[in-house]
């Protein structure tokens, strides 16, 4: 059987689709959800909302019952119309509109409902070059004579094409006598003919059993993920239904070889990560465009891929200029160390990474060279500068540094030299033309936009604060005075979103490029350095993926508005969904993320890699609870990969102790929420 797209050798010269879930979809998530929304527009204007949406489950009641008792009538020779179900509908009282001004909404509904599927338009309109005939087949209670013009309309049937209805002839695909006519009516033998369609009996088996060729298209069909969020039950949330319909939109949004397997996540991708981040760019645009801005910095890595989204929705728009902005924590912290503060110290010490004299010096740029000279002015043996300290030690370090005058004056002409350069690049890219600009980012704690105000204030150009959109903010955030002004999505600080950041980093925001090292002047162009790539060819295959589907869902949200309207309208459900990602993981999720790398460190370095995930013991579930008692500070293991990720992979007598110090996490969060004197800035977060 032909799956490919290619084009199988031998006989065959005709193809045929189904229409429904193959050829087009709908924009709800199952034909009955058309009835709820035809009861809707039916409802009486004098209702309010509520008794509307009672009148709309009961109006699609009716017409789901009407449907059956037509085809139980029709049995076991018959094929049904709309006009056989609609003879057999009970008209509510409500409603003065005769049979067929009901059939005609039902009908201009299902015309406003309906989209095609590219990869199949894509795949007929191959066939019709390689000069193939093409027919459609359909088991529908609406006739040629209503679907064709809706089918020419969307670009699925050309000139030359036939479509068979079972309505029409009284055969169905279901019980395979719709296929043998066919064949009659084409004059074809059936090995001359490919079917594909989404039924597995109806277009499958049946044109199996024919003797025809099938292919079974599944990618029209709700994924489950899809499917869970739509519910089993009528009447269906109409808020489920549509972010169903919604998530399906997006996924076949994407320009995908012609019934190709899905890859692994791609159903985190269409069904979670994308609509997310769609949504987060719309608002960053939206504030950005209320607050009068004229420019967006989207910043290095993790801005990337919002950088895209934001072009796509803005086309050619340019009220707003966006621009994609090389920076990081490595590339941004050393030129930011100034004399008289102390607010670069922030991220030296961190608990949980290596914190030995050689690594803080590391993290504040030093090469080894001046390490060397460092490590002589300080007067500490080669053996001590490397040995590892406790978080006390670490910080006695610091003042050490502080106190050593010709050190210090050594580290701060580095940083100089850094800063000039970083300057030219950020002059350069125009933050200090005096347009109102704004960064775009992930967030956390600002660290990167207060070490990049550091830089500015220090060049004594004369400029606005700086100011940042992000994603959720850490419990930990700098202040206005240290950072510049932060405006969040994610209202409350200390979210979830914040708390479980590495997966937003690695799952959400994967660039196609490595981090941001530094800068260098070349000739009158400052460039940024890039470092080595250090994730694998499964994380990187993945940030593509995630790339292009982003840009072609943003590119539909742009040019169609009821998709726009829906992603606004679907908000809430989509953040419940990424918040029940993050905490909730099925076990197959997370073993295909526990295949990424993490690093902590900011040096981004392959020694400090870590996996995102992985299974855990007895063992970790004591250092956890040591993590808990000891309030995180002297954790040296690995302690920032996932926690519910590898919960998931883990055996039963791991997940309940672990689960229930997450349940107790939880709690300690909602009582910091009420309790805003209980936040401790003491122990910084490590990102941003």
């Amino acid at each position: 059987m032909q799956n490919d797209g290619s084009l199988p050798a031998g006989p065959v010269t005709c193809y045929s689709f189904d229409v429904f879930d193959t050829c087009i979809t709908r924009t709800h998530a199952y034909p009955r959800d058309v009835f709820y929304e035809l009861g809707l527009r039916l409802a009486p204007s004098d209702m309010n909302s509520g008794q509307k949406h009672q009148f709309a489950a009961r109006f699609q009641l009716l017409r789901v019952r009407a449907e059956k008792r037509a085809h139980r009538a029709a049995r076991p020779n018959r094929t049904v119309t709309i006009d056989d179900i609609y003879k057999n509908l009970s008209i509510p009282k409500e409603l003065s509109a005769g049979l067929d001004d009901l059939m005609r909404l039902e009908i201009e509904l299902e015309r406003e409902s309906i989209y095609p599927i590219p990869e199949v338009i894509a795949y007929i309109d191959d066939l019709r070059r390689s000069g193939h005939r093409v027919i459609f087949i359909s088991d529908m209670y609406l006739s040629g004579h209503v679907l064709t013009p809706m089918l020419r309309e969307l670009g699925v049937m050309k000139d030359g094409d036939t479509l068979y209805v079972s309505c029409d002839v009284g055969l169905t695909k279901h019980h395979g006598e719709l296929f043998k006519h066919v064949l009659r009516s084409e004059g074809l033998d059936a090995s001359q003919l490919v079917h594909t369609g989404d039924n597995l009996r109806a277009d499958v088996r049946m044109a199996r059993n024919a003797g025809i060729q099938a292919n079974h298209f599944r990618y029209g069909m709700l994924t489950s993920h899809e499917v869970s969020l739509a519910g089993p039950r009528l009447p269906r949330q109409r808020a489920r239904s549509m972010q169903a319909a919604l998530l399906r939109r997006l996924r076949l949004s994407v320009d995908r070889h012609f019934n190709a397997p899905s890859e692994p996540l791609d159903h985190l991708i269409h069904g979670v990560v994308v609509p997310f981040l769609l949504i987060y760019v719309m608002w960053v645009l939206d504030q950005a465009k209320r607050s009068g801005l004229r420019r967006l910095y989207f910043v290095a890595r993790d801005g990337e891929i919002m950088y895209r989204i934001a072009q796509a929705l803005q086309g050619q728009d340019d009220s707003i200029e966006l621009r994609y902005l090389y920076g990081s924590r490595r590339a941004w912290l050393p030129p930011s160390i100034l004399p008289g503060s102390s607010q670069w110290q922030r991220l030296l010490v961190i608990p949980g990474q290596a914190s030995s004299r050689s690594d803080i010096a590391a993290r504040m740029g030093m090469n080894d060279a001046q390490q060397e000279t460092v490590r002589g002015l300080m007067g500490v043996s080669k053996e001590h500068w490397v040995l590892p300290l406790s978080s006390e030690g670490a910080r006695t370090f610091l003042g050490d540094i502080q106190r050593n005058e010709s050190a210090m004056e050594h580290i701060l002409a580095a940083s100089r030299q850094e800063r000039e350069i970083a300057l030219s690049y950020f002059i350069q890219e125009g933050l200090l033309d005096g347009t109102p600009w704004a960064l775009v980012d992930a967030g956390w704690s600002l660290n990167c936009q207060a070490a990049l105000k550091r830089i500015l204030d220090a060049s004594g150009i004369e400029h606005p604060m700086p100011r940042g959109y992000y994603l959720a903010l850490a419990r930990d955030h700098l202040s206005p005075a240290q950072a510049g002004v932060a405006e969040p999505f994610i209202s409350k600080a200390g979210s979830i979103f914040s708390r479980r950041r590495v997966v937003i980093e690695h799952g959400f925001l994967p660039s196609t490029h490595a981090t941001t090292k530094g800068y260098r002047v070349d000739g009158s162009v400052t460039k940024p350095v890039i470092g080595p790539e250090l994730r694998n060819e499964t994380e990187l295959n993945y940030a593509r993926r995630l790339h292009a589907a982003a840009i072609s869902a943003a590119t539909l949200v742009a040019s169609d508005q009821n998709s726009l309207i829906s992603l606004v309208e679907q908000a809430k459900g989509i953040l419940s969904g990424a918040a029940q990602l993050l905490q909730h993981p099925e076990k197959a999720d997370a073993l295909a993320l526990a295949t990424f790398g993490t690093v902590a460190d900011m040096r981004h370095e392959s020694p400090f890699v870590q996996p995102l995930c992985r299974p855990l013991t007895m063992r970790d579930v004591l250092t956890v609870i040591s993590m808990v008692l000891s309030n995180a500070r002297n954790f040296k293991t690995p302690s920032f990969m996932w926690l519910e990720g590898s919960i998931a992979l883990s055996p039963w007598h791991v997940r309940v102790p672990l689960k229930f110090l997450l349940c107790m996490d939880t709690l300690n969060n909602w009582l910091k929420d009420r309790t805003p004197q209980n936040r401790s800035p003491r122990s910084p977060d490590v990102n941003a």
